[in-house]
């Protein structure tokens, strides 16, 4: 049954990887984000989400996040045995400019080139020119002699008005309008739901216990500097008077959520396992299915601490 279900792990991936870039495709970023995030939850070690995330990234204009996922989308392939052709392959798809139509130099001159005037069979061409040229000649002296026997009117022939002859060129073209670049979705404002719940502890646990502290809390947008976790880390703003600090809470499900995805041991500061990636941090605390990234801390971050590891199991 083992076996059964981590076939089925890189399917279901698939499957998200498949309905993000179609969200991808009309511009919805931030649905696709989730997307890709609940993908890699399902099967961590699918090389081909981190590479679609990557792009996600890139349209929010989420550089460094991006390049993160691009180089954890490499490692997972070379350690997968996948093709990293095969891994990028959707996100080049969607990312790179069609190529342009190429003509060869022989069309543009044969399309360049005006229509040449029927030529007499037998006859070379500057026969024909010369020919042509006595006989205006020719007309304009007997036109010129005329006007004097009439009575010496001053005719002013001007039978070579080479002006005539000069082909005007062809206006050009403009070239068609590219359309403008879509402006990049932000990601959501809060976390959503899911971020939020989690057995024994919720965030709604952290918020009372900290408020209690006299602390106001302030949950933001999804934190995009992690990679590789199961669950959805996001980040908090704490704040008391003029004093602040600012953490990034991950909240797992169950007791045994974070296993998956630290190495845990009592009295030691927790650690990611290998292929996690954190943002710069201070510390890290752990309460059972809790763990939380202090990025920055005041004297706040003191009570905050306190507040947090006195939480009953």
């Amino acid at each position: 049954m083992r076996r059964s279900s981590e076939r089925l792990t890189p399917r279901l991936a698939a499957s998200k990887n498949a309905e993000a870039m179609n969200l991808v495709a009309r511009g919805r970023f931030r649905e696709a984000l989730r997307v890709l995030n609940d993908a890699i939850y399902s099967a961590p070690d699918f090389p081909h989400t981190y590479a679609n995330r990557a792009l996600v990234f890139e349209r929010l204009g989420m550089l460094p996040q991006a390049e993160a996922d691009r180089n954890r989308a490499r490692q997972l392939a070379e350690t997968g045995g996948y093709a990293e052709e095969e891994v990028f392959a959707t996100s080049g798809l969607l990312s790179r400019p069609a190529p342009p139509t190429r003509i060869s130099r022989r069309e543009v001159r044969r399309e360049a080139r005006p229509q040449s005037r029927p030529r007499l069979r037998g006859i070379p061409e500057v026969i024909v020119v010369a020919v042509a040229l006595a006989g205006m000649a020719a007309t304009g002296f007997g036109l010129f002699m005329a006007a004097n026997a009439i009575g010496g009117a001053d005719i002013n022939l001007n039978v070579f008005d080479f002006e005539t002859f000069q082909s005007s060129e062809p206006e050009a073209t403009p070239g068609p309008t590219a359309p403008p670049t879509p402006e990049p979705t932000p990601p959501p404002a809060t976390p959503p739901p899911e971020a939020l719940a989690g057995n024994p502890f919720s965030f709604s646990n952290l918020q009372s216990a900290w408020q209690g502290k006299g602390i106001t809390v302030t949950p933001s947008n999804l934190n995009t500097g992690f990679a590789g976790f199961k669950a959805i880390p996001f980040d908090v703003r704490l704040t008391r008077g003029a004093d602040s600090a600012a953490l990034s809470v991950i909240i797992y499900p169950s007791r045994d959520g974070p296993k998956g995805d630290w190495n845990l041991s009592a009295g030691s500061r927790p650690s990611p396992q290998s292929g996690r990636t954190l943002p710069a941090h201070e510390t890290i605390w752990w309460n059972t299915n809790v763990i939380i990234i202090v990025r920055s801390a005041g004297a706040v971050g003191n009570d905050a601490r306190e507040a947090f590891f006195a939480l009953g199991g």
